[in-house]
């Protein structure tokens, strides 16, 4: 037994001496990392409403007399994650391809409207063209959804010739920088 208890104190004593002194001389050694990310500029542009047709992308302004006027609206989706532009440009004017009349750029335009804070055109505009696009919205700030209202504007010349005018496409580009 005198054994036993002898031996139970050594080991004891052991292990008290390795914790005392063991852990004074262990080494430790810290390393540090810097996490980063680099959000890109992110941005989604879909028609809400106020298009038809088997693409959902026509605006038809119907029969039309001469001298009348007509509005349309459209309403955008705008989704950013940053400070956002909308501009618009048209491919050609109104124009008849049987009889080559045009309807005038200054008779086809838009305004803008939608939530409060970013600036929109409040006065008729012509629509830009492919190489000077028009600003259809401009000083918009990070939004996860916002409808932009578009208020096309059509007024027929009282002497504007019968015909069925076309204007092949106005595209709509939501620039976040």
């Amino acid at each position: 037994m005198k054994v036993k208890i002898g031996l139970l104190i050594i080991v004891l004593g052991a292990i008290a001496t390795f914790s005392l002194f063991g852990t004074a001389g262990a080494a430790q050694d810290t390393e540090q990392v810097i996490p980063i990310v680099n959000v890109d500029p992110t941005a989604s542009l879909t028609i809400v409403s106020g298009t038809t047709g088997p693409d959902n992308n026509l605006i038809d302004f119907g029969n039309m007399a001469a001298g009348s006027t007509q509005t349309k609206v459209l309403i955008l989706g705008v989704t950013a994650n940053d400070a956002w532009t909308l501009t618009v440009s048209k491919s050609r004017d109104l124009k008849d391809d049987i009889t080559n009349e045009t309807i005038p750029s200054a008779n086809f335009t838009f305004t803008s409207s939608g939530p409060a804070g970013p600036t929109y055109v409040t006065s008729d505009t012509e629509f830009g063209t492919i190489a000077s696009p028009a600003n259809v919205v401009t000083n918009g700030s990070a939004t996860s959804s916002s409808n932009i209202n578009i208020t096309y504007k059509l007024v027929t010349p009282d002497d504007q010739p019968v015909g069925y005018y076309t204007a092949p496409f106005h595209t709509y580009t939501l620039i976040v920088p």
